[in-house]
């Protein structure tokens, strides 16, 4: 286990052939200037002819590359020098091990701040999905289709639902073939995948049993090379497709393949409809997966904000970015007071609202990227806030709050918001009354 992890993330064959080659060729170089003193030891500025290298040897590949480059200076110097330089050997160590040091610490940072970039635009396509989704609204209301724009955000609660609820896999993708061959008037379509390592195709779900693909139809190839949506009035080659709308998943392509429509409902608007829900469904399916048992057992929480709990806990268990909820415990007959407060969020910051009773609000909102120092002037921010528009009296009596790390697992977490703390505060409600 612990050579795995010294050696993962190099290719060991390639650094070998490197640093041998490197180190014969300045042993070579120091045998044909200095024969006697082939590792340049008693010069005056002998350090820096291999300290030099091994220091961006190390700092390029880390510690391994500094072990191996130390290992053939110790051969070299216990079979070629009559007396071994302990002194000249330590200084050389003493510098591999600071040049791995910061190696380890610019690789762990370095980590860091691309799954922060990973996140960051993970939300920004959320938020590009949400506009997306915004406008077909839009012009579905203008053009009076059969769904209406509520309907829109209720067929991806549905679909989530699916996804929640099915043991199967292929169970979402038929729901969403079905739905959308009724709304958009398809005939005749299917739901393919084409994985890019064995260059093969497979129907996942289809409208009719003897739909057949064609892998050498120029829809497909088109729609793949370019990984946009393809479709007829695009190409002047014939086609025995009329659209095909792919979502990529690493290497794997999901492709909905519409063979037969009413010829009115091809549009681009239609076909970016039915990208958007395969987007949906293809994204959030990994995710559920995860979270399902969860999602399931903890059904007061939004399916939202358990997802994104999770991705913090993850990030913290794998990258130790620390992340963190505060909890606020609310007792008001204003409903409006959850709004109040979800106004005042950051643009990553993500609220959920509990309801127990007619007065009683949990509040938990998660902080992603925010140390505990973070959290408390966060919460020191909240409460001028509160006091400046309600009263220092109703912050006082009536609400009360929690910061917690999320570095627990996501069960603990959710048990901590709900019940343990709440149970807490309502007994001691009960014994002051």
């Amino acid at each position: 286990m612990f050579w795995t992890k010294f050696f993962s993330g190099l290719n060991l064959k390639i650094l070998l052939a490197e640093i041998i080659l490197f180190f014969v060729v300045l042993i070579g170089i120091g045998a044909y200037t200095n024969p006697n003193d082939p590792l340049f030891i008693n010069s005056q500025y002998g350090y820096l002819f291999y300290l030099l290298p091994i220091l961006v040897l190390t700092l390029y590949y880390g510690l391994t590359a500094g072990v191996v480059t130390l290992t053939l200076i110790f051969i070299v110097m216990m079979f070629y020098y009559k007396e071994f330089n302990l002194n000249y050997f330590l200084w050389i160590f003493l510098f591999t091990l600071v040049a791995s040091e910061f190696n380890h610490y610019w690789t762990q940072n370095l980590k860091k701040a691309e799954e922060k970039f990973k996140y960051a635009d993970d939300k920004l396509r959320d938020l590009a999905r949400e506009l997306m989704l915004l406008k077909i609204s839009h012009d579905q209301l203008e053009r009076q289709y059969i769904i209406k724009p509520i309907s829109i955000r209720s067929v991806i609660l549905d679909l989530r639902e699916k996804m929640l609820t099915s043991n199967s896999e292929k169970e979402p993708l038929e729901f969403l073939l079905k739905l959308v061959s009724t709304t958009q008037n398809i005939y005749d379509a299917a739901i393919v995948t084409y994985s890019v390592e064995n260059n093969n195709f497979e129907i996942i779900v289809s409208i009719n049993e003897n739909f057949k693909i064609n892998p050498d139809d120029i829809l497909i190839k088109k729609s793949i090379e370019d990984g946009a949506i393809t479709f007829i009035s695009q190409i002047e080659e014939y086609s025995e497709y009329l659209a095909v709308i792919p979502v990529k998943k690493e290497d794997l392509y999901y492709l909905f393949i519409i063979k037969d429509m009413n010829f009115l409902s091809l549009n681009l608007d239609t076909l970016l409809t039915v990208n958007l829900f395969m987007f949906y469904v293809i994204k959030e399916k990994e995710i559920l997966k995860n979270i399902k048992e969860i999602a399931l057992s903890y059904k007061e929480f939004n399916v939202d904000f358990i997802k994104e709990v999770y991705r913090m806990y993850q990030m913290y268990k794998n990258f130790n970015v620390e992340s963190t909820i505060v909890t606020f415990y609310v007792r008001t007959d204003d409903q409006n007071f959850p709004l109040f407060i979800k106004t005042k969020l950051r643009g990553l910051d993500m609220m959920d609202i509990l309801r127990t009773d007619k007065e009683l609000f949990i509040l938990p909102i998660l902080l992603p990227f925010t140390p505990f120092s973070g959290a408390q002037s966060f919460v020191r921010r909240m409460t001028e806030i509160i006091k400046e528009f309600y009263s220092e009296k109703f912050l006082e009596e009536n609400i009360k709050y929690k910061i917690e790390l999320v570095d627990k697992d996501i069960k603990h977490i959710l048990i901590e918001i709900y019940t343990n703390y709440f149970d807490k505060i309502k007994n001691s409600e009960s014994k002051t009354k």
